[in-house]
């Protein structure tokens, strides 16, 4: 069984169903009494359906029959039981972070006797069995629920694991696998020889094909929903298109912004019998011949020596919407495209896969069966999608994902990786905007989570993202001034221009509460640091030193000796006095 069958198999036959009635997603919410993005998060197969009742609901408006009926409850018996399982052995872990962002992980419930799924041990029998025994469906369902009843506590009776960076979500001391207290440590979660924030960390997605660029300060671009598909670009065999990409690559060379060119979406004439992506114009199939692919990449790079800095070798392949080939078949194509880049351009960078959903097990299941392909031999940087647990949860729980990954790849004999963060994962597109007050610090929290880790080779962060208002947090649309959002992002790179980072830590171990950050940085031997919270305020002691408080908002005020500075989750500068070092 190929990873993430269970859960891939029950969306495609819901897909296969809501295609098949010709209903729309609103059509189908409307009778089933489901929610829309609900509805579509099910048939993206990015959630399991708590109880079966769900997809029965829209099995029975689709039109469905017995035997169907039957296929659908074995396939979502395989993927609940998945699901659960790999919450077993990630329970620890996320209990502890999603306590550190104000709430308890959904795991550790006990389920209600209609959720809980019937184990399925041995193989699932084939369709004409299931179709010869129409009464099997009830039954199972009967005992199903029989076995929730008797065994309600059995998500409350794992115990707690830690993750190798210790108790709490980042590392900071806290409890030990055998209950008792860890040993108590003082200082930052990190210490190093000031090193430089190079400009190109503060990356942006750009999702606008107009040309413009943000009107506020910069430092990379990312170009993927901007009408630079491989489909758009060369919708037919050997005919390109390259007004559009030449438009943007231009108008970011003008601002001086490296540009990281994603490269996905099949042409549907290179696999005219290919899965449909979530793009009209694009297959989620990889082409049927790679000289097709290898052709367009060698134009491709060609054409744009010495323009674009960077090329990532596909976009969200943990999604089917994007990707339905194999690992296998994706590092060969990754292979192929970094042999040509390195030998037309040697000074571009070449950039593996952004794979995402590495908060379930699912998702980083794949990428390590994607590392154990030997493709990132062939990459310098590995692009993923890192996070919150949810698009709109607080930035700093990408620490925990960060930290977790960099373990998959260590464990699986790469070291430290290169990783830039380009993006959320897909249920970003289902998420509400934040609020004002939210929306005010969220992104420049975003940034500064990355430079929180840049122990861990977290190298660039991409914001998404620029010019589209189908997001959670918008900082500017094309054509239209930035949001004090997007000001504030600008803000923080003044802040902290020409600065060397130092240090950075949380919690008791750096004399802050939990939940408190901080992140030490020099220019010219004055000392900067920032302090932000999660949620809440903590109020910090500052030495003698401290003498200026710089806010997001642009305003300051001088500090005296001693101040005790009321911090919050809108981050603040404090600048001390130089000294001679």
């Amino acid at each position: 069984m190929t990873v993430g069958r269970d859960g891939t198999e029950l969306a495609e036959l819901l897909e296969e169903l809501k295609q098949r009635s010709g209903r729309s997603y609103a059509a189908l919410a409307h009778r089933t009494g489901l929610g829309r993005s609900t509805l579509h998060r099910y048939c993206l197969g990015t959630t399991v359906p708590p109880a079966f009742g769900a997809v029965e609901k829209v099995a029975r408006v689709c039109g469905a029959d017995r035997a169907e009926l039957d296929r659908l409850y074995r396939a979502w018996c395989r993927a609940a039981d998945a699901e659960r399982g790999a919450g077993a052995v990630e329970e620890g872990e996320e209990q502890s972070a999603t306590a550190g962002a104000g709430g308890r992980s959904d795991r550790t419930r006990a389920p209600e006797p209609s959720d809980r799924s019937l184990p399925m041990d041995g193989p699932a029998p084939d369709d004409a069995a299931g179709a010869a025994a129409p009464g099997m469906y009830f039954w199972l369902r009967v005992l199903a629920v029989l076995l929730g009843l008797v065994m309600p506590t059995a998500a409350l009776t794992v115990p707690y694991r830690d993750g190798a960076g210790g108790g709490s979500p980042h590392g900071a001391p806290g409890r030990s696998r055998s209950g008792q207290d860890r040993q108590k440590v003082e200082g930052p979660a990190w210490t190093n020889a000031p090193r430089p924030v190079p400009g190109a960390f503060y990356g942006m997605n750009l999702a606008s094909d107009t040309g413009e660029m943000p009107g506020f300060r910069v430092g990379s671009v990312r170009l993927w929903h901007s009408g630079t598909r491989w489909s758009q670009l060369e919708p037919q065999r050997g005919k390109y298109r390259w007004k559009t990409l030449d438009r943007l690559v231009k108008a970011a060379g003008r601002e001086r912004l490296p540009v990281l060119l994603t490269l996905g979406g099949t042409p549907p004439w290179a696999a005219p019998n290919g899965h449909r992506s979530l793009f009209d114009d694009a297959r989620a199939s990889p082409p049927d011949d790679l000289a097709d692919w290898d052709r367009f990449v060698r134009a491709l790079v060609t054409r744009y020596r010495g323009r674009i800095e960077a090329y990532e070798l596909w976009d969200y392949p943990s999604s089917r919407g994007v990707w339905t080939g194999s690992t296998k078949r994706l590092a060969e194509m990754v292979e192929r495209a970094s042999r040509i880049i390195r030998e037309v351009d040697p000074e571009a960078e070449r950039v593996c896969p952004s794979f995402g959903s590495l908060w379930q097990k699912r998702g980083r299941d794949l990428l390590r069966k994607f590392v154990r392909t030997g493709a990132y031999r062939h990459c310098d940087v590995a692009a993923l999608k890192l996070p919150p647990r949810r698009a709109d949860g607080p930035p700093e729980e990408t620490i925990t994902l960060v930290k977790r990954v960099q373990r998959l790849f260590y464990s699986e004999g790469l070291g430290r990786v290169a990783l830039w963060n380009t993006g959320p994962d897909q249920d970003v597109a289902l998420r509400e905007h934040l609020d004002a007050r939210r929306a005010d610090n969220y992104a420049v929290r975003f940034y500064l989570v990355g430079l929180y880790l840049k122990d861990q080779e977290l190298r660039r962060m991409y914001f998404y993202s620029w010019g589209s208002s189908e997001v959670p947090l918008v900082v500017e649309l094309a054509g239209g001034p930035p949001t004090r959002a997007g000001r504030r992002i600008g803000r923080l790179q003044q802040w902290l221009e020409d600065a060397r980072i130092t240090s950075c830590g949380s919690g008791p171990g750096v004399g802050l509460a939990p939940g408190a950050y901080t992140c030490r940085f020099v220019r010219k031997g004055t000392v900067l640091r920032v302090y932000w919270t999660t949620r809440g305020t903590d109020r910090v002691r500052l030495g003698a030193d401290a003498r200026l408080l710089r806010r997001l908002d642009g305003s300051e005020s001088a500090l005296r000796p001693g101040h005790r500075l009321l911090i919050g989750e809108e981050p603040v500068l404090v600048e001390h006095r130089p000294t001679d070092g």
